[in-house]
């Protein structure tokens, strides 16, 4: 198990090798609640953190969190950004049964449907926007 584990280091895979973390449980308590906490992750290039912790936001207390990775390779952190962008997508805009398909589409082919460019594109520039301001 030790030498596939050291076989698979410097692989990116999107449900990682332990179980995926609610950011918001470990920060510190604040005496108040509408600060800002600051939260670094370092060589997270899967989402499932991001997603478990904007999953359970609304439970307990407001609070607003900033994140911050680093990563050596960005391109890895883009790709999971990408796929939370579509995933949080509106609701209205495509529809949950369309996107859920362009997502296995990504996710799984070489050629992209016109539709599905056409979503990957509105959702890139939507991220260079973010990652750029």
């Amino acid at each position: 198990m030790a030498a596939e584990l050291e076989a698979a280091a410097g692989t990116v895979c999107w449900w990682g090798l332990s179980p995926a973390l609610d950011l918001s449980l470990h920060l510190p308590p604040e005496p108040d609640p509408a600060a800002e906490a600051s939260v670094l992750l370092v060589g997270a290039a899967e989402g499932r953190h991001l997603l478990l912790t904007a999953a359970r936001a609304r439970r307990g207390a407001p609070r607003s969190i900033t994140l911050f990775v680093s990563e050596q390779s960005p391109e890895p952190v883009a790709r999971q950004l990408l796929f939370l962008l579509l995933a949080l997508e509106n609701p209205e805009r495509p529809r949950p049964a369309a996107r859920a398909a362009a997502i296995l589409q990504l996710l799984g082919s070489g050629a992209l449907r016109a539709r599905t460019a056409e979503l990957l594109r509105g959702a890139a520039g939507r991220l260079r926007r973010w990652v750029s301001a």
